[in-house]
């Protein structure tokens, strides 16, 4: 936590304490109870950083609850002493240690509070605090302004050379052409420049750290591969933050990684790996030498981006190439000349279709060679607009080899003075959809035939028909009425059947008893039965599905008895469904031609009601196949229905 006030060196400066917490909430209260006594507190969870700032003459006191870190109040002495560190401890100390406090207070001449730290007097541990400060300043030597004027700068020039070196170090990474280079230079900078004597490089891989180089100086530390998640190091790397460990005893990541070694630094490569530098002496880095190793790995992690962003770039060239000589696409590079697009290289497709030799057309303008005269000022339009900086697809028509094609020209800008152009052949394409309107149009024609010229003369029949049958009885006028009859029903479904391929698809959820059964609503069945147990949902246009069923039950009717039952039911070896009936079946030798169009074995059949089912499975990408029911009738299965 950063410190919230100064060393209290004289008299009316309120003191500065190191308040050690074993947790968020009492560093809260303790802070917030002691500032308004008027005593500024700084907060470490980390008693290893806390005794260096305590080296570094940080506060002017250090307060602690006893336990704290797993150690009794004579054991943070011990070690506190150790180190020696003459700051003034007061302890929070349980009624369990009051004999022993008694003699720690005797022998150190610490100061100790005996209460609980839950219920301790924050106004009497204040006055403790001002009283143990007020009689350590009082013992204490001033040190001499000019010594410590002289050892910072000191300390300012060496780091200033440090950093005058890195900059030397950035340059030579730069032209590093291999990340082993890489790996080793930075080490090698460590070891001689930041006197980090003994290091490592780590390279991250898919599940564990690889060492890539380590310093000269003798270790007995194998460097082994180390699972991503290993301590400091994998901590670093997924977080990127930095780590300065002073004491490995009272660091919470420390493991076994360090070996022996009391000290370390640990600092993220990027997303490249870790780098590492450790020390046999406890408190052997500071936060000078942290920075200085993270400049250090910064520029080894821009020379390592550096590297992998040519190698990135070398594979899309080489994939470019590749996909430029083997297109079946004709491609021209060019770029511009005030304001034409000269071309600078053509691949073989190129000339295969338009008939040039690369050599033939490098530094001709592009429209004058494929751009027929009558198209030549479109061509001209498409360059302004590519030129713009536009990305242009439309399609155009080319002189080739073969005379003039279509093509679809996809031209993109490179940058303010070059370009590509794809040309890719849509002729077949274009002359099928050519053939397909024409087709359509022949289409509407052949409805509308159906739909006027052919109905009207049959409604006139039919009104003379009706004419006759008041003036006179006769049996052929009954087969005369049959025939129009029949017309009319040829007529409807011819015109349906002209329809269908067009008609859209508007999927959506749909239940497939519901529709049967209101397309049996729709359907002459005389005294047929629908046995409809099909609660499935599915996804179709609902009209089109009643189409579909309204046609196999007016087949049934038509090829089965009077009183046939037909059966709805949903399958059970795949999501799909079935329409069958009790009927003659269908022979297997003719079950392929049922769906062509004009195909029956009644005969009133028109032969498009199964065409018509055909057609609707097909648009909702059912597979639809003809098969012997369970009494021997016809049964239509249709599968790959999405629910």
């Amino acid at each position: 936590m950063a410190h919230t006030g100064r060393t209290g060196e004289s008299d009316g400066v309120e003191p500065t304490v190191l308040f050690v917490a074993p947790s968020p909430s009492l560093a809260e209260a303790a802070s917030a109870a002691l500032e308004r006594q008027g005593v500024a507190v700084s907060v470490e969870y980390d008693l290893g950083v806390t005794i260096e700032r305590l080296r570094e003459h940080d506060a002017d006191c250090l307060v602690a609850p006893t336990p704290i870190a797993g150690l009794t109040a004579t054991e943070l002495v011990e070690i506190v002493r150790e180190r020696n560190i003459a700051v003034p401890l007061v302890l929070l100390v349980s009624d369990a240690d009051e004999e022993r406090v008694a003699e720690l207070e005797e022998a150190d001449g610490a100061d100790y509070v005996l209460a609980d730290v839950d219920s301790v007097s924050y106004g009497r541990l204040a006055d403790r605090i001002r009283a143990a400060v007020a009689k350590y300043h009082s013992s204490r030597a001033q040190q001499s302004e000019r010594d410590i004027v002289s050892r910072l700068e000191h300390r300012i020039q060496r780091t200033e050379r440090k950093i005058t070196s890195l900059h030397g170090v950035a340059m030579e990474l730069s032209s590093a052409s291999t990340v082993d280079d890489i790996y080793e230079q930075t080490v090698d900078a460590a070891e001689q420049i930041l006197d980090l004597d003994i290091c490592f490089a780590f390279e991250a891989e898919a599940d564990r750290f690889v060492p890539r180089a380590k310093s000269s100086t003798p270790t007995d530390r194998a460097l082994e591969p180390v699972s991503l998640d290993a301590g400091v190091m994998g901590e670093t790397y997924r977080t990127g933050d930095s780590h300065r460990a002073v004491d490995m005893d009272l660091h919470a990541l420390a493991e076994p990684e360090f070996g022996e070694y009391r000290s370390g630094l640990s600092v993220a490569i990027g997303s490249f790996g870790v780098f590492q530098a450790v020390s046999e002496q406890t408190g052997a880095f500071d936060e000078i030498d942290l920075e200085l190793t993270e400049l250090l790995v910064a520029h080894t992690t821009a020379a390592l981006q550096r590297l992998e962003y040519q190698q990135q770039l070398r594979i899309e060239r080489d994939q470019f190439a590749a996909l430029f000589d083997n297109s079946t696409d004709c491609i021209v590079e060019a770029t511009f000349d005030d304001g034409e697009p000269i071309v600078q290289a053509v691949n073989p497709a190129f000339e295969e279709t338009f008939g040039y030799e690369e050599s033939e057309v490098v530094g001709v303008p592009i429209d004058d060679i494929v751009a027929p005269d009558e198209r030549h000022e479109e061509a001209v339009q498409l360059t302004r607009q590519v030129r713009a900086g536009d990305y242009v697809q439309t399609e155009v028509r080319r002189q080739t080899n073969d005379g003039e094609k279509d093509f679809l020209l996809r031209s993109v800008p490179l940058s303010d003075d070059a370009m590509y152009a794809v040309y890719t052949d849509i002729t077949e394409r274009r002359d099928l959809q050519r053939g397909v309107e024409a087709q359509n149009e022949r289409l509407e024609e052949f409805v509308s035939v159906i739909s006027h010229d052919l109905r009207n003369p049959l409604n006139v029949a039919q009104g003379r028909l009706n004419l006759a049958r008041e003036e006179t009885d006769n049996e052929h006028l009954e087969a005369v009425s049959r025939s129009l009859d029949r017309m009319a029903d040829l007529t409807d479904e011819l015109l349906e059947f002209a329809r269908e391929g067009a008609a859209a698809l508007d999927p959506e959820p749909t239940n497939l008893e519901t529709v049967a059964h209101r397309s049996w609503e729709h359907v002459d069945t005389a005294e047929a039965t629908l046995d409809a147990d099909a609660d499935l949902t599915i996804d179709a246009d609902e009209g089109r599905l009643q189409q579909l069923f309204e046609n196999l039950f007016r087949n049934s009717v038509e090829h089965a008895a009077d009183d046939v039952t037909i059966t709805v039911g949903t399958l059970d070896t795949a999501p799909g469904f079935f329409v069958e009936d009790e009927g003659p079946g269908i022979p297997a030798e003719i079950r392929t031609e049922v769906f062509d169009a004009g195909f029956s074995t009644a005969e009133m059949g028109s032969g498009f009601g199964l065409t018509i089912v055909a057609s609707v499975a097909e648009a909702h990408e059912w597979n639809v196949e003809v098969c012997e029911g369970d009494a021997g009738g016809a049964r239509f299965e249709f599968t790959g229905v999405a629910e």
